[in-house]
């Protein structure tokens, strides 16, 4: 297949995967995941067979891993409210690491894997200012511990810090190895996964969404960052448990 042609295939694929995001759930990620993955995995080889094939493999690397990032760029210039502009990048970022990344992946193909880290590394170029990291089936479905924290990195993005920032990795630790050891914990994270999705689609349809943001994180996150820094983590399981709650 020629190189336009799967540029177009790999576009329409990232277009389509826009709406598998509501599936990135516990019960329904695995089942999703592998019938998206028979559906597309004619592309998977289409792209293996076409950098394996090219004189240029270099080239066709670079053509292929440039096609969901440069359409995604567009886009997002494309929106001129800064709110709806950081509202965007946040869905295209967890379309790419819970479906396009990781589907891309799944057949380990070595010349696919050398796309995948060329359009990661295109993808984190301007004008993305959160950046993403390749990502795999196995690990975001492995207890879920290595996928976004919704809601936590949304407010980040709209505070203009990144998704390595200090608020985001000691939430995610503490949701990772306090709240996940206990039933009453790990049915809170389950609850939060549930919702958040859904909760940060609808917030960034809202002209406010900036403000709504920095509400949560004045009346939930910053909380929860002074009970965890102070050692007080069922005070934070509390604040946790509310802001799931009541955003809900």
């Amino acid at each position: 297949m020629e190189l336009e042609a799967l540029q177009q295939k790999l576009i329409d694929f990232f277009v389509e995967m826009q709406d598998y995001r509501q599936f990135f759930k516990r019960k329904l990620y695995a089942d999703t995941f592998k019938e998206c993955y028979e559906k597309h995995r004619g592309l998977v080889a289409d792209i293996a067979e076409a950098c394996e094939k090219a004189d240029d493999q270099e080239k066709a690397v670079e053509t292929l891993a440039g096609a969901i990032p440069d359409y995604a760029h567009g886009q997002i210039e494309s929106v001129k409210s800064k709110n709806k502009k950081e509202g965007l990048q946040i869905d295209y970022n967890m379309t790419m690491v819970t479906f396009v990344i990781p589907v891309l992946d799944y057949a380990k193909n070595v010349y696919c894997s050398r796309v995948i880290d060329r359009m990661v590394e295109r993808w984190n170029e301007p004008p993305v200012t959160m950046k993403i990291s390749r990502s795999d089936f196995e690990s975001l479905q492995s207890g879920f511990k290595s996928h976004p924290c919704y809601i936590t990195t949304a407010v980040c993005a709209s505070r203009n810090q990144g998704d390595n920032c200090y608020e985001l990795n000691l939430l995610r630790d503490y949701r990772d190895h306090y709240l996940s050891s206990t039933e009453e914990g790990e049915r809170i994270v389950e609850e939060y996964y549930n919702v958040a999705p859904t909760i940060v689609n609808r917030i960034n349809r809202q002209e406010d969404a900036a403000r709504i943001y920095d509400d949560i994180y004045s009346s939930y996150l910053r909380r929860c960052i002074e009970l965890i820094q102070a050692d007080e983590m069922e005070e934070c399981r509390e604040v946790y448990a509310s802001m799931v709650e009541d955003l809900e």
